[in-house]
C-alpha cells in the first residue's frame, strides 16, 4: 500500500472515530443513583365525567425505575396504583391501574413528562368491573431531598382520560372524557440502590 493510500485510510478511520465520539457525547443519558423499586401513597382524589364523580380517599402505588444509566430521549418508570376506598353513585368501589411514567425533560431535580394509565373501576363487594379508564395525563417526579422523599404529581391540565363501559356492565360514572383532580403520591419506601427515599433521577446530554 502506498504512503498516500495509507494516509487516506488513517484519515477515514479518524473521521469515523470522531463521528462515534461526537454521537456519544451528544446522546441524552438518564441516571438513577437512588432506589429502583419503591412503594408510595397518596391522599384523596376525584375523577369526574360531567356532573358524576368517582371520589376516592386514598391511593397506594408501586413502581420500578431502571438502575444505573439509560441512553435515550425518554426515561420510563412502570408501576401500578390502586385508589381505595372510593364511592361511585353511592356504592363502594376501588380503582386499579397500570401506569407508565415517561420523563421527557429534567430541571432542578424534577423530571417532567406524561403518565399513561390503564385502569378498571370495580365494585368492592363483588369485584365486578364497572368502568375502564384509559389515557394520558401530564405528570412530574420530584427527587428525594433531605428528609423529603420522592413524589409523583399528576396534573389536571391537559389530561386526556377516556371513561368507557366495561364488558357487559354499565359504567355508573358515565362515558366520555374524564377530569382528574391533581394527585400527589409520595414514596413511602424504596429498595435497591441507595437510601430509601425513592429514585434519584438526573439527565445529561
Amino acid at each position: 500500500m502506498s504512503r498516500i493510500a495509507r494516509f487516506a485510510v488513517l484519515v477515514t478511520a479518524l473521521a469515523s472515530l470522531m463521528g462515534v465520539v461526537s454521537a456519544t457525547a451528544g446522546a441524552v443519558t438518564w441516571h438513577n443513583t437512588g432506589n429502583t423499586a419503591f412503594t408510595a401513597a397518596g391522599g384523596p382524589g376525584t375523577l369526574s365525567v360531567g356532573a358524576n364523580n368517582l371520589a376516592c380517599t386514598a391511593s397506594s402505588a408501586t413502581g420500578t425505575a431502571p438502575s444505573g444509566s439509560v441512553v435515550g430521549a425518554t426515561y420510563s418508570v412502570p408501576g401500578t396504583i390502586t385508589f381505595s376506598p372510593c364511592t361511585l353513585a353511592g356504592q363502594n368501589t376501588y380503582v386499579h391501574c397500570g401506569f407508565t411514567l415517561t420523563g421527557t425533560a429534567f430541571a432542578a431535580g424534577v423530571t417532567t413528562g406524561t403518565a399513561d394509565v390503564n385502569c378498571v373501576a370495580r365494585l368492592t363487594a363483588s369485584n365486578t368491573a364497572l368502568c375502564n379508564i384509559t389515557g394520558t395525563t401530564p405528570g412530574a417526579y420530584t427527587n428525594p431531598s433531605g428528609a423529603n422523599k420522592g413524589k409523583v404529581t399528576l396534573l389536571t391540565s391537559g389530561s386526556g382520560l377516556t371513561v368507557s363501559h366495561s364488558s357487559g356492565t354499565s359504567c355508573l360514572l358515565g362515558t366520555g372524557t374524564g377530569h382528574l383532580s391533581e394527585q400527589t403520591i409520595t414514596v413511602t419506601n424504596g429498595t435497591g440502590g441507595t437510601g430509601s427515599g425513592g429514585p434519584i433521577i438526573n439527565r445529561t446530554a
